[in-house]
């Protein structure tokens, strides 16, 4: 049996983007490859941070409805480190993020937990502006 291609997409509520999220749910349509989301759950209330997440459960529904197969998953501790717990025990192959400025919060944990991880990185900017790190 082959084993299908694994994209990770990690998202925090206060980055507010979801242009990897689409990035990667178009690419996992094109190569039939599984999406897993981690999204990153402020631990005190933040008001405002509940449409952000009712957004992010409709385009997975909406992606799970055309037959993607997505699976959610909610964090609440360390931020590194459920990252890197999901890829190795997922065997994650790639991994997509959103950062509009080039020296983002979420840019930096992933060049400092990149190189510890098997995964190919991915960061996306516009709806086609991407790179690799």
């Amino acid at each position: 049996m082959v084993q299908r291609e694994r994209i990770l997409v990690p998202l925090r509520a206060e980055d507010k983007d979801l242009n990897a999220l689409y990035h990667a749910l178009s690419l996992a349509d094109r190569i039939r490859a599984r999406v897993f989301v981690l999204y990153f759950k402020p631990s005190a209330f933040q008001g405002g941070s509940r449409w952000w997440e009712e957004t992010v459960e409709d385009v997975i529904k909406g992606a799970c409805e055309e037959g993607l197969s997505v699976s959610y998953h909610i964090a609440q501790g360390s931020f590194e480190q459920e990252l890197s717990t999901l890829v190795r025990e997922e065997e994650i192959d790639l991994i997509v993020f959103a950062a509009e400025e080039d020296d983002s919060a979420m840019e930096q944990i992933m060049r400092r937990i990149g190189s510890r991880l098997k995964s190919q990185v991915i960061k996306v900017r516009t709806k086609n502006h991407f790179s690799y790190l």
